[in-house]
């Protein structure tokens, strides 16, 4: 049998997307926690990036959430978490492109911002960015009573990819006044499918627990390596 580690951090997000596809696909794997505040020595040698998550399966080592998942999906039996032809295949990593490219610079940006009138005009785009997503979901759902997925009726990789942000929303209402626009049918129903599935909900936690760890976020301290691609207004 296949030895697969699986280097994580509980309150980072990126790595919530690998947690959920392991649960997802039932991989056994031997999870290593990493105090992204103190990261070992030798934990940092595994990947130039430095951050999680990251896998060893045998000797090959791999980072990066979206690569690590893939990878993963195609590489272990379970349930596939990929549309079944190409177009499809293509059209999902667009979405998760855009997700992490241009969806999440944004977000995060307000979060560490501190002057007002700036925070009003990116909250602004962060909603008018949810919207976008909304006609996206309409377009790749179809009709209404299609879905509630967000590439249709089956879990896939988007939804790993977008999910653990969406949990944490409530962070940036909490220090940032951000709410999902209520035109968002679509999107808040397939929130709330994420937050009763299974896997996603076994890797939640509550407000309470998250506000304390992003109140450096908030008030601009946060100085971890993604902190910083999110203050430049970057990906992670």
């Amino acid at each position: 049998m296949t030895k697969l580690t699986f280097y994580t951090a509980e309150i980072c997000p990126y790595a919530q997307r690998t947690q959920i596809l392991l649960a997802e696909k039932g991989i056994d794997h031997d999870p290593i926690e990493i105090d992204l505040d103190n990261k070992p020595d030798w934990f940092t040698k595994l990947t130039p990036t430095k951050r999680v998550p990251v896998i060893c399966h045998d000797d090959f080592i791999l980072w990066e959430s979206t690569t690590v998942n893939e990878y993963l999906d195609a590489s272990f039996p379970g349930p596939g978490l990929r549309p079944e032809n190409d177009r499809a295949c293509a059209v999902m990593r667009n979405e998760i492109k855009y997700f992490d490219n241009t969806y999440l610079p944004v977000l995060y940006k307000l979060l560490f911002e501190q002057d007002i009138e700036t925070q009003d005009a990116l909250r602004q785009q962060v909603e008018d960015n949810m919207c976008f997503l909304e006609s996206r979901l309409e377009k790749l759902q179809g009709h209404a009573d299609q879905g509630p997925y967000w590439m249709g009726s089956k879990i896939t990789l988007a939804d790993l990819t977008a999910y653990p942000f969406f949990e944490r929303l409530p962070v940036f209402t909490h220090y940032r006044a951000v709410r999902m626009p209520s035109s968002c049918h679509r999107l808040n129903r397939w929130l709330n499918t994420m937050r009763q599935h299974p896997t996603a909900a076994a890797s939640s936690h509550d407000l309470d627990w998250f506000i304390p760890r992003y109140t450096a976020y908030a008030n601009g301290t946060a100085d971890g390596l993604s902190a910083q691609a999110f203050r430049n207004g970057t990906a992670n």
